[in-house]
């Protein structure tokens, strides 16, 4: 369950395609809802209040009344992720932030739910109306993607790569509902 919510948050948050990346969260208002389609599985994300200065977001698997809650995440006003929360209740935080919304290199610490903590690093560039991004961790790269979004910042499509397991994702947005 774990794997699928970071999946879905690193598909829904993934980098966007103009020199201003950012997820604009501060401008999605509670009970906005964002569906991708993930290779098949589906993910709704919606958006609800906040009082700590970030912004929440539940993710579910699948949509409709049949979607299971799968856990939640805080960002701050550019959709940069700084804390997890999965339906078990376990937290991983990111310091300063998880770097998706950054062009460049960008590098962060994740602390897992166990304490356990690790570096990572994100490089991403434009290449003119998409943008792609390398991630690097303890074992060198990652992850790789390529991706369009649409003007709020959420996907519209593109694909990920898992480079330890050489899985290729490929994401489409089926329906962005903003408030």
């Amino acid at each position: 369950m774990r794997a699928l919510l970071l999946a879905a948050l690193t598909t829904l948050i993934a980098t966007a395609s103009t020199a201003d990346i950012a997820w604009k969260a501060d401008r999605i208002a509670p009970g906005s809802v964002m569906v991708l389609d993930s290779d098949g599985d589906v993910f709704t994300h919606v958006r609800r209040a906040s009082d700590t200065g970030l912004f929440r977001f539940d993710a579910y698997a699948g949509h409709g009344k049949a979607a299971d809650y799968v856990g939640s995440y805080l960002t701050n006003a550019r959709g940069e992720i700084v804390r997890q929360i999965d339906a078990d209740g376990k937290v991983t935080s990111y310091a300063p932030h998880r770097c998706q919304r950054s062009v460049g290199k960008c590098s962060y610490t994740i602390t897992h739910a166990d304490g356990f903590q690790e570096a990572r690093t994100r490089v991403t560039r434009d290449t003119g109306g998409v943008l792609e991004y390398r991630e690097y961790g303890l074992d060198g790269l990652i992850g790789s993607g390529r991706l369009t979004l649409d003007a709020m910042g959420t996907t519209l499509s593109g694909w990920r790569k898992d480079h330890q397991t050489g899985q290729t994702t490929r994401i489409r947005q089926i329906a962005a509902a903003y408030r």
